[in-house]
C-alpha cells in the first residue's frame, strides 16, 4: 500500500458511526461474525513433513514456558536418534494443530474498500445508501493487505506457520476470498486479538454522505468533527447519463 492512498470504510448510520467518530476508534471484529461463511477459512493440512517435527515440537515446549534444559530431555523422550516419533510426540503436534486453530479464530480484521462510489457497498454495508463513508489516510505504521480472490481455499500447514520472517502468501487464507466478492476491491488490517476496539489505524480525511442521508444527520456528523479542519465532505449523487454514482464535494452544512 502508498503511504498517501486513501483507503475507504462504509458505515451505517448509528451509535457505533457516532462512538466511531467521538473516540476514534474502530471495531476489529472476528472472521465468525463476516457475512461470507468461507471468510478466513482454513484449509488444514494435518500432514506434517517428518523434517518439521522436530521444530514444531520445541515450539510447543518453548510455549509452554520450560527451559532449554528441560526442551533437550524431552525431544530425546519424544523422538529417537532414528527419526522414529512416538504417540507423545503426536499428541504434543495435535495441541499445535489446536492452538493454530484458536489463534486463528480469535484474530480482528478491519476491512477497507478502494473506492467510495461502489453501489453495491453503499447497498450492503452502508445503511441502504442512509450511512456515510469515510476516507481514511493511513499512519505509515499501519500494514494493509490487498485481498485477492480466488475459487480455491489456500491450503496451509501449521508447521510453516511456525518459520521466522514469513511472508505475505504464508497469510494468504487471510486476505483470500471467492471472486463473487471482486467488486469489493478489499484491503485488510489483521490484529492477534478480535472483537475489540482499537484506535483508528489512520487520519480521517474525508466524508462521503450516501445518496439518502438526510440533512440533520450530516449536521450531526460535522458537528463531531467540527475540529478536524482538514476534512473534506462529499456526498452522493445520481450520473445523469450512466447507472451509477458520483461524489460531489459540499460545503459544512449550516
Amino acid at each position: 500500500m502508498k503511504v498517501d492512498q486513501l483507503l475507504y470504510r462504509y458505515y451505517p448510520y448509528n451509535e457505533y458511526l457516532l462512538e466511531t467518530l467521538i473516540t476514534k476508534k474502530a471495531w476489529f471484529p472476528k472472521p465468525e461474525t463476516f457475512n461470507d461463511p468461507f471468510d478466513c477459512h482454513l484449509n488444514f493440512d494435518d500432514t506434517i513433513p517428518r523434517d518439521k517435527y522436530e521444530k514444531c515440537i520445541r515450539w510447543q515446549l518453548k510455549r509452554e514456558g520450560r527451559s532449554e534444559e528441560q526442551i533437550e530431555r524431552d525431544i530425546r523422550k519424544l523422538i529417537s536418534q532414528d527419526g522414529i516419533v512416538n504417540d507423545d510426540a503426536k499428541q504434543v503436534i495435535d495441541s499445535i494443530a489446536a492452538s493454530t486453530r484458536d489463534m486463528i479464530r480469535n484474530i480482528g480484521v478491519y476491512c477497507l474498500a478502494e473506492e467510495n462510489t461502489n453501489v453495491t457497498m453503499w447497498s450492503h454495508y452502508a445503511g441502504n445508501h442512509s450511512g456515510l463513508c469515510l476516507g481514511i489516510l493511513f499512519y505509515e505504521v499501519v500494514f494493509a493487505e490487498k485481498v485477492s480472490y480466488v475459487p480455491e481455499a489456500p491450503k496451509v500447514n501449521f508447521s510453516e506457520l511456525l518459520d521466522d520472517g514469513l511472508t505475505r502468501n504464508d497469510y494468504k487464507w487471510i486476505f483470500s476470498k471467492h471472486p463473487d466478492w471482486k467488486n469489493e476491491k478489499e484491503w485488510r488490517i489483521v490484529v492477534q486479538a478480535g472483537n475489540q476496539l482499537l484506535s483508528l489505524p489512520g487520519q480521517i480525511k474525508t466524508v462521503t454522505f450516501g445518496l439518502r442521508m438526510n440533512n440533520e444527520k450530516r449536521r450531526i456528523i460535522q458537528e463531531i468533527l467540527k475540529d478536524e479542519t482538514n476534512i473534506q465532505y462529499f456526498e452522493m449523487i445520481r450520473n445523469p447519463n450512466l447507472l451509477q454514482l458520483n461524489a460531489k464535494k459540499v460545503e459544512m452544512i449550516t
